[in-house]
């Protein structure tokens, strides 16, 4: 009876063990890491809809973590391109996936210099979707946080923001393409800016971003497109998260690693106050010496007199 009962429990605990493997399993994202393979379908398609991108924030750029655009004006009716240089240098990876049905997040850094705060209104991302139109946009959701060490870190903690809170305003197409060198016709991949919001204040020091984006299901995506310089092959040192662990982004063809472009909109407020103490004691001259100064030379006076006299 014991072994009978020894036995089940064994193979209770195997199907449970086998049941949470494959819930595990199916919980992972099945859409590629990168957006490097072959065109999509409609390559030589013009652009939907030309229009122009969106009203700028009022606010100041405080951090801008790179560019996009590598060839300004070579678009369709004069819009900008992001090319992915696979010909002349061998860079291959058009975008990296950000998807938040695919569990896929993006993370990149940025800094606030000391001798004040930074009042962040906004966060400025770009992402696009294979086979999208100008217009209207297909994206519908954003997430992010900020956090005050890289989020692979458990030490880290975020500051502001998290998984679930939509915090975008708007999305405009960039007027801009993104698209490998080999194929100069491919329009397929608008670039959209994603304006969201923010409302937090930071002090001075070095912190990390992270985002996934959500979108219409009938394209492919969304996608992360990485920092893009010409002439560079490493162009920063952003992580993806895969299957729920962070990793380097790099290149599918070089294997270098890219940044992800975004920007920090806000006012810097709370100038860092000097501290008193940081002053150099000894920097301003001192008058306590000249009370004794003077007694000394009374002193040495009435002595010279006394002898004088005698």
């Amino acid at each position: 009876m014991r072994r009978t009962t020894r036995s089940l429990l064994v193979l209770g605990l195997v199907l449970l063990l086998t049941l949470f493997s494959v819930s595990l399993m199916a919980a992972q994202p099945s859409a590629p890491v990168s957006d490097d393979g072959p065109t999509l379908a409609g390559v030589n398609a013009p652009p939907t809809q030309r229009v122009g991108p969106g009203p700028r924030s009022p606010y100041s750029d405080l951090f801008d973590n790179g560019p996009l655009v590598n060839s300004p004006g070579t678009g369709p009716g004069g819009s900008d391109e992001s090319i992915a240089l696979n010909v002349t240098v061998g860079l291959t990876s058009r975008g990296f996936n950000a998807s938040a049905s695919g569990l896929f997040r993006i993370s990149d850094d940025f800094a606030i210099p000391s001798g004040a705060s930074w009042q962040i209104t906004g966060v400025r991302l770009y992402a696009y979707m294979g086979g999208s139109p100008t217009s209207p946009s297909p994206f519908t959701a954003v997430n992010y946080q900020i956090w005050n060490g890289p989020p692979s870190d458990p030490g880290s903690t975020v500051v502001f923001g998290d998984t679930t809170t939509n915090r975008l305003v708007s999305s405009t197409w960039a007027n801009m393409y993104r698209r490998q060198e080999s194929t100069p016709t491919d329009y397929t991949r608008p670039v959209f800016v994603l304006n969201n919001s923010a409302g937090v204040t930071l002090a001075p020091g070095h912190y990390f971003i992270d985002w996934q984006v959500d979108g219409d299901i009938n394209y492919t995506g969304p996608w992360q497109p990485p920092v893009t310089i010409d002439g560079q092959t490493t162009t920063g040192d952003a992580q993806q998260m895969v299957s729920g662990v962070w990793q380097p982004v790099v290149d599918a063809g070089l294997q270098t690693p890219l940044g992800a472009p975004f920007v920090i909109e806000g006012t810097v407020v709370n100038p860092t106050a000097v501290e008193l103490s940081s002053l150099r004691t000894d920097s301003t001259p001192s008058l306590s010496w000249l009370p004794l100064t003077i007694l000394a030379l009374l002193a040495a006076g009435l002595t010279l007199r006394r002898r004088l006299v005698r």
